[in-house]
This record gives structure tokens, sequence and C-alpha cells, in this order.
């Protein structure tokens, strides 16, 4: 995020004191977040819904040239994805247990891992690719949208829900 703020040519200092205006909805819209799925239960369709809010505040940015609608996209996808990864870690010892439980959560971790490496690379990889972070912003986006897919699919797995 610092690197696609410095297009809007703001000084470091500004870039480090913007950056965490998403960081704090996030924070906020995670725990707001947290409260409403524990009081229904809904966690499928509230995780499925997060990655999908996430999706969209990524693409806000790209559809406009202007820094408050980027930090407004921004925000949005951080309260996104920072409601579903909360919302998810609930949902893997629903249906496994034991020695299963340990090693699925070992598998998802490193997974996430590898995500980690991964996501950073390929926006760099693309940034330099196309000049600009639209298609680096749009392929995570897409992945957002991949893994609301995949939620929905847990239904298939995750009985009463």
């Amino acid at each position: 995020m610092p690197l696609i703020l410095k297009e809007y040519h703001l000084t470091n200092l500004a870039i480090g004191w913007t950056v965490a205006i998403p960081y704090l909805f996030a924070s906020i819209g995670m725990i707001v977040w947290a409260r409403y799925v524990d009081r229904t239960g809904h966690r499928i369709v509230n995780l499925a819904i997060a990655c999908l809010l996430g999706a969209a505040g990524l693409v806000a940015p790209i559809l406009s040239g202007s820094l408050t609608m980027a930090l407004i996209g921004f925000s949005v996808a951080l309260i996104g994805v920072s409601a579903a990864r909360a919302v998810f870690w609930t949902l893997p010892t629903r249906f496994l247990t034991g020695v299963a439980a340990a090693g699925g959560l070992a598998f998802i971790n490193s997974i996430g891992t590898v995500g980690g490496f991964a996501g950073p690379s390929m926006m760099g990889w693309l940034r330099e690719f196309s000049g600009s972070y639209v298609f680096g912003l749009a392929a995570v986006a897409a992945i957002m949208v991949a893994a609301a897919a995949a939620s929905v699919s847990l239904k298939l797995v995750v009985s009463n829900e």
C-alpha cells in the first residue's frame, strides 16, 4: 500500500499516517463483524461476503484515480480481509478433529505462509510487467472472489450452517 500511495505524490511521513487509516477501520470492522457472526452463527455466508467485500474494495482504487476513493477502497478491502480471516479460523475445527485437526491446521498455516510470499511477489512482478498496480490489484481481487466461491463450497462439508 505505501508504494501505491507513493504514486499520489505524498511525502513519506504523509504515506505513513495515511496507511494507518485503513488499518484503523479494519481493526474496528473486524471486531464488529466477528461479534455479529458470533451472534448469528452464519459463518460460511459471512466468510463469503467478507471475501467479496475485500475484492470490491480492491477494485475501487483501479476504477478511480482519486486518493480519497483509493483510501476508502483500501479500507473496505482491509475490513473484508480482516473479517474473513477472523471468521475463517472458526471453521476448520467444525469438521476436523484429533490428529486431523492438527494436520489440517498445520497445512492451512503452511499455505498461508506460501501466500505471504507469493502475493507480494506476484504484485511486484505484475507491477514490473505492466508499469502499474492495476493488474496486481485486479489479480488479488480475483483471488478474493475465488476464495468467496471456495468458502461457499464449504456448505457441502460443514453441516448445520
